[in-house]
């Protein structure tokens, strides 16, 4: 977030679309972010397999959005849905957990101790719904509207 002087030294200016600490992204940098984000969650997911491999991938999404000046600003919002994608995906893996579960065929019969899928239920739903609701807000004050927003509050102009 970056303050200037007015043009003629009167007040501040607001630059950015920065309003109140939170930066309206478009839609393109919340899903690289998001992208980021995902590759993060499965990377530290299945880091004794192909972890390493998925996080050196995040690592250079993340210089290539710094890179580019349009996805520069990281979007939160972005980051915290991609990274609601591993907990609900090993969620839905364990559906029928917590316990032994076996599945039949014709042919074949196999067993497998599940997991409880509530507490990855829970995260997911957490970083998701936390991410929305940044992005609801950040939506909310980039669209001029001076309630609710810290610089409005203060009368700071917009540039």
């Amino acid at each position: 977030m970056s303050w200037a002087r007015g043009s003629r030294g009167h007040g501040l200016l607001l630059h950015d679309g920065v309003v109140g600490g939170i930066r309206s992204a478009s839609a393109r940098a919340v899903a690289v972010w998001g992208a980021v984000g995902a590759l993060v969650a499965f990377g530290v997911a299945g880091l004794a397999t192909i972890g390493l491999f998925l996080l050196a991938l995040a690592a250079v999404l993340v210089a290539l959005a710094l890179v580019v000046p349009s996805l520069r600003p990281p979007s939160v919002p972005g980051l915290l849905v991609g990274l609601s994608t591993a907990p609900l995906y090993i969620a839905w893996l364990n559906r029928d957990g917590p316990g032994l579960v076996c599945t039949t065929t014709a042919d074949s019969m196999s067993c497998s101790d599940q997991w409880s899928p509530w507490p990855f239920v829970a995260v997911g739903v957490l970083f998701a719904g936390a991410g929305v609701a940044l992005l609801v807000v950040g939506r909310r004050g980039s669209d001029g509207q001076p309630e609710g927003s810290a610089g409005a509050a203060a009368g700071i102009p917009r540039t």
